[in-house]
């Protein structure tokens, strides 16, 4: 067991050294990989409400008009999948989320083509007959044997 782990730690130490002269032979800088997937995007969900003092008391300008105010009362969440996938998840304060699932338009299949027939399989022979099995002789009734 013990030469199996130094072996293999020998091994893993001899094939980062080699990873490391690879990049470093190259003297380009090592770019992350990107690949498609999910977009996430959040938004809030705000409404604008009038504005109120210490007291409860609705404010108002000079000239009359209400003061608003932008509240925010919820999030909504999308996910789109690379595959065209849109789910979304809407939690607005003091309810449960609700989430919503659309499947992309996919192609319509186009007709399968008709198999070709199986020929036709040959009959097979009829089995012989089993020769009837003779009759068992009664056993004789033993004493102290329940009936």
């Amino acid at each position: 067991m013990k030469k199996i782990i130094l072996t293999g730690s020998a091994t893993m130490l001899a094939f980062a050294a080699f990873a490391a002269g690879q990049a470093q032979d190259t003297g380009v800088p090592d770019e992350p990989e990107t690949k498609p997937g999910a977009v996430v995007t959040r938004e809030d969900i705000t409404e604008e409400r009038q504005a109120v003092d210490e007291n409860g008391e609705p404010l108002f300008n000079e000239d009359g008009t209400p003061v608003l105010e932008t509240v925010k009362t919820g999030t909504v969440q999308t996910v789109t999948t690379p595959s065209g996938n849109v789910h979304t998840i809407t939690k607005e304060d003091g309810s449960r989320a609700v989430v919503t699932h659309e499947r992309a338009d996919r192609p319509e299949k186009g007709e399968r083509p008709e198999k070709p027939e199986k020929p036709e399989k040959p009959e097979k022979p009829e089995k012989p007959e089993k020769p009837e099995k003779p009759e068992k002789p009664e056993k004789p009734d033993r004493p102290g044997r329940p009936n």
